[in-house]
């Protein structure tokens, strides 16, 4: 594992993958960060034994989410005074290091909490409760939804449906293609705990998880939505983000206030490699009547001695990069599942 520290509180931190080679393991990742003086996004170059800032740009507004288009495009969602107009941000690689602003989009949140995107359309949702996609970089939204609570997450459930995560503990479901004020087509719930973030299974997208603010992390299979498969209680306090390894998905990894970056290994419940063909099969680990928490390999990829929050992290290729309160970038590769 490499350290650096940065002097600033990493709230949210991506991959760029080369448009060029987007099998292979990348090796620059972007950051949303800030301190008591500044808030900036900075791109930095990871290997073993280094971590080299390559580009700093100042922001005027602290930032909460990024997202990174496969186009190479970056989403930045903040935070904002009830005095500014709220945007989202939209910035891309001039060249391999630099960005340069693209556009800015409104919002209505004034405080944006997640950013999902999926073939040129990108779903914003904040604290106000309102849930907005656009088009590539279309400043009118092609979808908006006022859902009356404080949302946490969101991501593509389909090309056409996006998941988002209350504050109340609902998984609402939301047709994109629908006209005027649609409401939710279906909604979840497992408990009135706030939900923090939502993923979606690589090549099985009826199999999702959720992490909530107690500590928990919930699965559910989309087909039949009444409850929920299983649900893990593997950290202490609020997991901020998850996500379900896109190569393996057998793999899901879980970061935490409590200072824990977890990987959960799907594949150990009937001793499954976990890698890609496997889960194009019919039978995915994480539907086996087998599963829970005493009998799935857990490991802290972190250690012990991190006690700070975990804000964000990115995988890819079992290379792994993730930061919070401690004020460091982590850079973790070839590690042992």
């Amino acid at each position: 594992m490499t350290t650096k520290f940065i002097g600033e509180v990493v709230h949210s931190v991506k991959w760029i993958h080369d448009k060029q080679r987007v099998l292979e393991t990348p090796s620059v990742c972007i950051t949303a960060s800030s301190s008591s003086s500044r808030s900036s996004l900075n791109l930095w170059e990871c290997g073993n034994e280094k971590i080299k800032n390559i580009s700093s740009i100042n922001l005027d507004n602290i930032p909460v989410t990024l997202s990174v288009l496969p186009s190479g495009l970056v989403i930045l969602g903040s935070d904002f005074d009830r005095y500014n107009k709220p945007y989202l941000e939209v910035w891309s690689m001039k060249d391999s290091t630099s960005l340069c602003s693209v556009t800015k989009i409104p919002c209505t949140n004034l405080l944006t909490n997640a950013v999902a995107s999926f073939d040129g359309l990108t779903c914003a949702v904040g604290e106000q409760g309102y849930l907005e996609v656009n088009s590539d970089t279309n400043e009118v939204p092609t979808f908006s939804a006022e859902c009356g609570l404080p949302l946490h997450c969101t991501c593509f459930s389909t090309a056409h449906t996006v998941l988002v995560g209350t504050s109340a503990g609902q998984l609402h479901s939301y047709d994109i293609r629908a006209e005027g004020k649609a409401g939710p087509s279906f909604s979840m719930c497992s408990d009135m705990i706030p939900v923090l973030s939502v993923s979606i299974h690589t090549t099985q997208p009826f199999i999702v998880a959720n992490s909530k603010s107690d500590g928990s992390l919930v699965i559910w299979d989309l087909r039949n939505n009444k409850y929920p498969l299983a649900t893990f209680s593997g950290h202490a306090s609020a997991i901020w983000e998850i996500m379900f390894q896109v190569d393996k998905p057998d793999n899901l990894y879980s970061c935490s206030e409590d200072g824990q970056l977890l990987l959960w290994n799907g594949a150990a419940l009937s001793g499954l490699s976990g890698g890609l063909s496997k889960s194009q099969s019919n039978t995915s680990p994480w539907l086996t009547p087998e599963i829970s928490h005493s009998k799935m390999n857990v490991f802290n990829l972190l250690g012990s001695d991190n006690k700070l929050s975990v804000n964000g992290f990115d995988v890819a290729n079992n290379t792994l990069i993730c930061g919070g309160d401690r004020q460091s970038l982590f850079y973790i590769s070839d590690f042992e599942e």
